[in-house]
């Protein structure tokens, strides 16, 4: 007897399982996978189609993302079909939809396709009109930002490298840390200046602004090193002192822009050089 030869690629999320399939497309395409090709795999029932999916990313490597959509009737898994189609167009513009038997799609389900069903669905035809452009604009009434489900999350490549263990803890006690930025450039600045006795705004007025202030960036027009230099006071204004004197507002997307509007200034102070060194 000939052993079926089992087919050596990735499985992600839980068959029936909308959100945990959704959710695994979000993870890939997050962690910037490049979505070359994506397959549609429809398996027919007596009401409704359930729909699995087969990503080729770079290299050839495929991943199924197991099924956890479906269309045919108003519920959360056609609304994840939907949301995913949206957000996978977005990469791609290789998307067409193939039906499969039961015996495939059950394999599907446990994780074991064999080399000959691969084989089986690259030969296949494409289920023509292509009807994934309906399912895609289920929620076509309703305006929304299809990277709105993405994690919310701090760009850590982008970071000054002072501001990386304060980044660490941030998802625990995002105020503390930015906070902690606060704290850490006023105290950055202070060293580099001299100016121990100043703080916020009078701190970073005396360190950057005017033609004869102690910091200053080389090689710029007097217009950008203005601007530049408004942006320490005008930060320190508009986020810092509210910060300080509020209980903290909870609100983890406005807390990583302001985390990174921080680490802006760290990047400003970290280019700027002594006037008359």
């Amino acid at each position: 007897m000939i052993k079926a030869k089992f087919a050596g690629i990735q499985y992600l999320g839980e068959s029936g399982i909308t959100q945990i399939c959704k959710n695994a497309v979000i993870q890939l395409i997050h962690a910037d996978e490049k979505i070359q090709d994506v397959k549609i795999l429809t398996f027919e029932e007596t009401y409704s189609k359930v729909h699995a999916l087969l990503l080729t990313i770079e290299y050839d490597i495929q991943i199924i993302i197991k099924s956890g959509f479906a269309s045919g009737y108003n519920g959360e898994a056609p609304k994840g079909y939907a949301y995913v189609l949206n957000l996978l167009k977005q990469y791609t513009d290789n998307i067409n939809e193939y039906i499969i038997p039961k015996s495939i799609f059950e394999r599907i389900s446990s994780s074991s396709l064999t080399m000959k069903d691969l084989e089986y669905i690259n030969n296949i035809d494409q289920v023509r009109p292509a009807r994934w452009h309906d399912s895609a604009y289920l929620d076509k009434e309703r305006e929304y930002n299809v990277f709105s489900e993405f994690p919310l999350t701090i760009p850590m490549a982008l970071l000054d490298t002072r501001l990386i263990e304060l980044a660490s803890d941030f998802n625990e006690n995002p105020d503390n840390a930015i906070m902690g930025a606060y704290r850490k450039l006023e105290s950055i600045v202070r060293d580099r200046t001299g100016l121990h006795n100043e703080s916020s705004v009078k701190l970073f007025a005396k360190a950057f602004q005017g033609d004869d202030s102690i910091l200053c960036w080389k090689n710029l027009d007097s217009g950008e090193c203005r601007g530049r230099a408004s942006l320490f006071s005008s930060v320190f204004m508009a986020y810092r002192n509210n910060r300080a004197h509020q209980e903290p507002r909870h609100n983890l997307g406005d807390d990583i822009r302001e985390f990174m509007l921080i680490n802006q200034l760290f990047i400003l102070e970290s280019a700027a050089v002594i006037r008359y060194a």
